[in-house]
C-alpha cells in the first residue's frame, strides 16, 4: 500500500503453488502488521478490514504469481 510518497509494505504473505493453477495464500495475523498500519490512514485501514480488500489481494497475488511461474524455465 501507499500513503501519500511512502510505501509500506506488509511482508509475511507467502504464496505456493502444490498443484500446477492451484495457489494458496498464507496471510500472516493482522497484529504482526500492527506498526505498518499506523501509518495508513483512517479510510485505509478500513478497506484493509474488509473481505472485498483480502479478496482483491488474493485475486491480485495469485494472478501475478501464476504469471511469474509459466516465465520459469522447466
Amino acid at each position: 500500500m501507499q500513503n501519500r510518497d511512502r510505501p509500506i509494505y506488509f511482508t509475511g504473505i507467502t504464496a505456493t503453488m502444490e498443484r500446477p493453477g492451484f495457489v494458496t495464500l498464507s496471510i500472516p495475523p493482522e497484529e504482526q502488521w500492527s506498526d505498518s498500519l499506523l501509518w495508513l490512514t483512517r479510510e485505509q485501514r478500513e478497506r484493509f478490514a474488509t473481505a472485498e480488500f483480502f479478496k482483491m489481494l488474493q485475486t491480485q497475488i495469485t494472478c501475478r504469481y501464476l504469471k511469474l511461474a509459466r516465465r520459469q524455465p522447466e
